[in-house]
């Protein structure tokens, strides 16, 4: 697994051994930053369910302001932070140990604020319907946010949300990534 484009191209990226994960490929990281351009340009970005954190450490390749991972894994943190090492990244990046939906409640009441959202839970246990619900009523997508959404064939998105609009979704391999828009609010 390596950075796709950026900084840091070509470099070389660690990932957690284990069937408990599903890191995203090369191939569908360069489609969805294909997908948004330069949208992380000098943006703050929420990676949630990180892995490895490939999505965030890509982002921060393409000139993302800092990053804030959350995985609840020890072994997922674990490796977030070799690779943030390895890159040499670490003041760009925070890492939150922790459940993703009790994340996102504390990073609303802490007032955090991000205008790239990346979302790619395990696949078909309904943590994509549920995220989406939660990050929709909450203050830490910003006006005009993109919401990017990693999920299977099975799992149903709604189109619309009370704030979030979803805009495109593309097939990649057995995986898909939906790309939601916040609504002015």
């Amino acid at each position: 697994m390596r950075i796709i484009a950026g900084e840091f191209k070509s470099r070389k990226l660690n990932f957690p051994k284990t069937p408990l994960t599903r890191p995203m490929t090369d191939k569908a990281r360069e489609t969805l930053f294909n997908i948004i351009g330069d949208f992380a340009d000098g943006k703050r970005v929420l990676d949630l369910y990180s892995g490895s954190g490939s999505v965030g450490c890509e982002a921060i390749s393409r000139g993302a302001l800092d990053v804030t991972f959350v995985d609840q894994a020890d072994w997922a943190t674990k490796v977030i932070r070799q690779n943030l090492k390895s890159l040499n990244i670490e003041q760009k990046a925070d890492i939150l140990q922790s459940e993703v939906l009790r994340a996102i409640k504390k990073l609303d009441k802490n007032g955090s604020r991000f205008s790239l959202v990346f979302v790619d839970p395990p696949y078909n246990q309904g943590l994509v319907k549920k995220t989406l619900i939660l990050l929709d009523q909450s203050a830490i997508v910003a006006p005009f946010a993109q919401v990017c959404v990693g999920h299977s064939k099975q799992e149903q998105l709604p189109e619309t949300l009370e704030f979030l609009k979803l805009a495109r979704t593309k097939q990649i391999g057995q995986s898909y990534l939906s790309f939601y828009f916040r609504l002015e609010s």
